[in-house]
């Protein structure tokens, strides 16, 4: 299945199943800032900007993020 968002500022389409973690997703698409720290989400490891707000990627959904992220690649180019 495929979710279209904003990522870094760039407009993308990525392919997703539905049961997989934002984390993952964005690993696979290259944003290797955001880190896996522990199954709660209590370190900040995986902590992404999903519409301005800050949110745990190990805990989301992917499919839940169609909107804009923005990772620490993005953070010098927005």
């Amino acid at each position: 299945m495929q979710i279209t968002l904003t990522l870094n500022n760039e407009k993308r389409t990525l392919e997703v199943q539905p049961h997989e973690r934002l984390l993952r997703v964005l690993r696979r698409y290259g944003c290797y800032s955001v880190k896996f720290g522990d199954e709660h989400g209590l370190t900040g490891a995986d902590t992404v900007l999903l519409d301005g707000v800050p949110v745990n990627s190990g805990n989301l959904l992917a499919m839940q993020a169609m909107v804009m992220i923005l990772t620490l690649e993005g953070i010098g180019t927005s």
